[in-house]
């Protein structure tokens, strides 16, 4: 891994194969990727068009706030892909936070996972982000040392109505 190659892009159109290679893999390994709208859509190309209308606030659903997504990129090899929503609304106050996003299964435990959010940090402050709050499933280790790893200062534990326990992190932007 070179790390000054790494970088966060919005997905394009000329990234569809390494994408679609990106989700066969999280498939492959029975998982889900993150964020749940990479998965939801039928073509690539319309995926593309909701991620942008996201980032502008156009057409997004009742409990979702304007939101921009980012993938990790190696080269052309997309590593994970991070979420970033613009402000908080009481769910993501709660439970997900500003950022969430994931590593593809193979690329995992070789420092992906703390370079991305260091990014996605970055691209935070510059939407005037001044308190990011970082949240991960109680018990995900690997998850929560990389917030800390990235200055998350703990703060809470929420438990959601399906019994699962988030555990919540404040990183100071400014």
């Amino acid at each position: 891994m070179d790390i000054n190659k790494l970088k966060l892009v919005k997905p394009t159109l000329e990234l569809e194969t390494a994408f679609l290679e990106m989700l066969a893999e999280f498939k492959s390994f029975n998982e889900r990727p993150r964020p749940g709208i990479i998965r939801i859509e039928t073509d690539y190309q319309t995926l593309i068009t909701k991620l942008n209308n996201y980032s502008l606030g156009i057409r997004i659903e009742e409990k979702y706030v304007p939101n921009s997504t980012y993938v990790l990129l190696d080269h052309n090899t997309i590593i994970g892909t991070v979420n970033i929503r613009h402000y908080l609304n009481e769910y993501l106050f709660k439970y997900d936070g500003h950022i969430g996003g994931a590593i593809r299964p193979r690329q995992r435990n070789n420092g992906y996972g703390t370079i991305m959010l260091c990014l996605a940090l970055d691209k935070a402050r510059e939407l005037d982000i001044e308190k990011a709050l970082v949240t991960c499933n109680k018990g995900n280790l690997a998850s929560e040392k990389i917030i800390i790893k990235n200055g998350g200062i703990f703060d809470s534990e929420e438990i959601e109505g399906n019994g699962n326990i988030v555990r919540r992190f404040w990183i100071n932007l400014k």
